[in-house]
């Protein structure tokens, strides 16, 4: 072989050894971290609530990206996680709601897909994809479908106190792995240590890329008042709404050490860490969990953007740009993708997600979606070119989120021939689905999440705290909030300054339905009222963990025929935490409700709505 030729040999040969070197070294670290029921509002970077201290967070926007329209692929905690964990649309693969999962063992996580790039994956907290609800029954090993059986060589998994574990805390592995081990303190203190431990084994051997899934379970429901932080937050809060304040900042510091755990090994630049929650937090149905959604419509369980747009950041020092708000829509699916690409792993095309890094670098403009699709339970719904369609059952709704009236103004009737071409896209991609067919048969529940925040009823609510230990002292006066949470079946409702008028319809006995509550019974019903000619009214209740209501559970009441004005006081028998009633009122003619309240015999606040507007 001629000399210069063998040189072009050995040169190119080194070149290529250096050149496979040097990508080995820059595969970045990738760390998901996922928390639950977190609604928008919650991350003081968003500017919406002045209340929320997330300084770690805020710092990850500060030194990242903050993705303004980040959403999620459902509006509740099973199929966000399938889909994020995939990066495609969970429905491909039927896990579309939480009594769907466990996540089918031929779906490829990204763990799994990122295994042959030479990563190493860990997985913490809460998992929520093993077999459950129809599935749960049947005859397989569920230990295959937690992270040991997809991907995950480490994991601490469990949402609360115990947790199935590869390794202790000090970071030795268990023998016999799985065990399960228990923790009573706060959950994000553990979960927190365990993303530590699972740091410090990889700082053993710094050339292997990791991938981390830290799913904190905060602030979901059952809600803590873990310290230092309870303590810290505003004393004039609802109780709930400061728990959710306190967890969550339990979770930031936790984040914070992660970071300064990074920075000492040296990793922080080598490592991309997002930060997004699963979907929006619940506030009417169910318990409320103290978090906010706010400005955004609706709540945990919509397609409205309350449900499925959510706190959604990105930083990598050195490699995003710092402080970049990044306007174009975007899915928790791009995660998988965005992993794939910087592993150095082929496209895949059975992703959903786009890799967004070109985006991010400014390589690419524009939006990485032509659209992004929804279909859960007997909703679904597209986003495209600024404009969102949803569909409930056989309602449409036409919004444009981004607009000062968001999805409080449907403009269907203004631009039939838009939502007509969004149906038709949206068509297009559900025929893609096993099974195809959208969904027809109105679910009652999604039904009732629309009457409450998109078809408004306008009422008054006035909660007068009354100096419960860790609540505010009682107020002087009252404050009115203009709230959309009562509801009216088998009559037409209409709300003025002399209070919300009741008009019974030719069938059924017409009745006032409130979710959301959460006052312990019993307690004594004080309701003022003009009902001209008087009849048999009634109250229902439901308590937590009820899924519907019991004939036992309703007190039955007169209301006299009176011309003007009068208070009826009826007890409320509840043996439990009330969270959903039912006001039945006389059928006989036209009644105006002036207010209604709830008093405990104890401590507890009294819970009151004011229709009328005026003084008491």
């Amino acid at each position: 072989m001629r000399p210069f030729v063998l040189l072009f040999v050995v040169g190119f040969a080194l070149g290529s050894l250096l050149a496979a070197a040097e990508a080995a070294v820059t595969k970045p670290n990738i760390i998901l971290i996922y928390s639950d029921d977190h609604g928008f509002a919650d991350l003081r970077a968003q500017g919406v609530d002045k209340d929320i201290q997330t300084p770690n967070l805020d710092a990850l926007a500060r030194e990242g990206v903050r993705f303004k329209r980040g959403y999620v692929s459902a509006p509740q905690c099973v199929p966000s996680r399938a889909g994020v964990i995939t990066g495609r649309y969970q429905q491909r693969f039927g896990v579309e709601d939480n009594l769907l999962g466990p996540l089918p063992l031929a779906e490829v996580t990204i763990a799994e897909r990122l295994k042959p790039a030479g990563y190493i994956s860990g997985q913490i907290g809460k998992w929520h994809l093993e077999p459950a609800g129809k599935r749960a029954g049947e005859k397989q090993d569920a230990r295959q479908f937690l992270p040991l059986g997809q991907g995950f060589e480490e994991y601490y998994t469990g949402p609360l106190h115990s947790f199935v574990a590869s390794h202790d805390l000090k970071g030795n592995r268990l023998p016999d792995a799985p065990q399960t081990l228990t923790d009573p303190r706060f959950r994000c203190i553990w979960q927190t240590e365990a993303a530590l431990s699972f740091l410090d084994r990889r700082a053993q051997n710094p050339e292997q890329p990791f991938f981390l899934y830290l799913a904190y379970f905060t602030p979901h429901v059952p809600l803590e008042s873990p310290e230092p932080w309870f303590s810290k937050t505003p004393a004039s809060l609802p109780k709930e709404r400061r728990q959710a304040l306190a967890m969550i900042a339990g979770m930031d510091d936790g984040i914070g050490r992660i970071r300064e755990k990074l920075r000492l090994q040296g990793q922080e630049k080598n490592t991309l860490i997002f930060f997004i929650s699963d979907n929006g937090a619940p506030l009417k149905e169910g318990a409320w969990n103290g978090s906010l959604n706010l400005p955004l419509t609706g709540e945990k369980g919509m397609l409205t953007d309350g449900g499925i747009r959510t706190p959604f950041l990105a930083v990598w020092p050195g490699k995003l740009p710092a402080g970049k708000v990044f306007e174009p829509p975007v899915i928790n699916l791009d995660v998988a993708a965005t992993a794939a690409s910087l592993a150095g792993l082929p496209h895949d095309a059975a992703l959903d997600g786009v890799d967004l890094m070109p985006y991010l670098l400014g390589k690419k403009t524009g939006n990485p979606h032509e659209a992004l699709y929804w279909r859960w339970r007997s909703q679904a719904a597209i986003l495209a070119d600024g404009w969102k369609l949803i569909l409930l059952g056989k309602e449409r709704f036409l919004f444009k989120p981004d607009e000062p009236e968001g999805e409080t103004k449907n403009l269907l009737k203004e631009f039939p021939d838009k939502a007509a071409q969004l149906e038709k896209k949206l068509m297009a991609w559900n025929a893609t689905l096993p099974p195809p067919g959208l969904p027809r048969e109105l679910n009652a529940q999604d039904q009732m999440f629309y009457d409450a925040h998109v078809l408004k009823t306008g009422v008054t609510v006035v909660k007068r705290p009354r100096g419960a230990k860790g609540e505010a002292p009682a107020e002087t006066g009252t404050e009115a909030k203009t709230l959309q949470g009562w509801l009216g079946r088998n009559c037409e409702l209409k709300a003025d300054t002399e209070g919300l008028h009741v008009t019974p319809a030719r069938k059924g006995q017409p009745f006032l339905a409130r979710s959301g509550l959460g006052f312990t019974g019993p307690v004594v019903a004080t309701l003022r009222i003009q009902c001209p000619k008087g009849g048999k009214g009634g109250i229902s209740w439901r308590l937590e963990g009820q899924k519907d209501f019991v004939p036992a559970q309703q007190q039955d009441f007169d209301i006299p025929a009176a011309s003007g004005w009068q208070t009826v006081k009826f007890p409320l028998p509840a043996g439990g935490r009330v969270i959903h009633v039912r006001l039945h009122l006389p059928g006989s003619g036209p009644s105006v409700v002036g207010s209604l309240e709830f008093q405990g015999s104890g401590a507890e606040r009294a819970v009151a709505w004011r229709f009328d507007q005026a003084k008491p």
